[in-house]
């Protein structure tokens, strides 16, 4: 019996430790062999499973994009602004252009949020569900500049995150580099394609005192800038006009906490 014990024993701490480790996004080598994970991972948790569902296709988007015979929609629209932290200074200005185009805005915050965590939840797709946008607005990859093998690690979460969208119109608003990052906005350009991507790292900004965020001044030269480039080069053209005067409507914002 007390053999026949231990042989359980090893057993369940042999499972135990197999399953904990399809969990961690570290992987253990032994000389050469990668040790493979199991499936235990996407079994528990379906929201890992997800088929990724390539929905449109980049040499299209960038075709359309470069024609010079893009219409500008100048119906309102409404407007989901969803995203991390980074949003906090951008949705103000943005609300300026929303007012004074005749369009609407919903703006979700995720703080300290990631594509692991919009590509393994239904957060964007639940607020496209309730908010029914006629445009999305994505800002997220801010917390993730400095992650190792960025390609490999978060290929799949960035194309769930595309494939949530759908066919609806989208910008990818990238991270606002304060350093250069390991791959990050090469991964996401590759997964949109220029017409649906905003390069914000070109551009230069007065920092808050964490040194990441920009500062209230610098958040609306960006926005004006993401403006510029929708009215010009987006491969989706809204009517994004410049406001003359600052919006008096309240934040219709959400905001989610960080995972635990």
């Amino acid at each position: 019996m007390r053999a026949l014990w231990q042989f359980v024993s090893i057993i369940t701490i042999g499972l135990i430790l197999i399953t904990v480790y399809s969990f961690v996004e570290i992987e253990f080598n032994l000389g050469n062999i990668t040790v493979k994970k199991s499936g235990v991972k996407k079994y528990l948790f379906f929201s890992d499973s997800i088929e990724t569902i390539e929905v449109q296709n980049i040499a299209h988007i960038e075709a359309a994009q470069s024609a010079d015979s893009v219409v500008v929609d100048s119906s309102a629209q409404h407007i989901l602004l969803i995203g991390d932290s980074m949003l906090e200074g951008l949705m103000l200005r943005m609300r300026d252009y929303v007012e004074y185009n005749g369009h609407t805005m919903k703006t979700v915050i995720w703080y300290s949020s990631q594509t692991l965590w919009y590509g393994t939840s239904d957060t964007l797709a639940y607020f496209i569900r309730k908010e029914k946008p006629t445009f999305v607005f994505l800002s997220l990859g801010s917390n993730e500049l400095f992650i190792r093998d960025i390609k490999n690690a978060r290929n799949k979460y960035v194309k769930r995150i595309v494939s949530q969208m759908d066919t609806l119109p989208f910008v990818w608003i990238a991270p606002p580099n304060w350093k250069d990052d390991t791959g990050i906005n090469d991964l996401i350009l590759e997964n949109v394609g220029t017409g649906r991507y905003f390069e914000s790292k070109k551009l230069k900004y007065k920092r808050g005192k964490d040194g990441a965020h920009p500062t209230r001044a610098s958040a609306v030269v960006w926005m004006d800038s993401i403006a510029s480039w929708m009215r010009n080069e987006s491969a989706y053209r809204i009517k994004m006009d410049v406001p003359d005067k600052r919006s008096k409507i309240s934040a219709n914002t959400t905001l989610l906490q960080p995972k635990k």
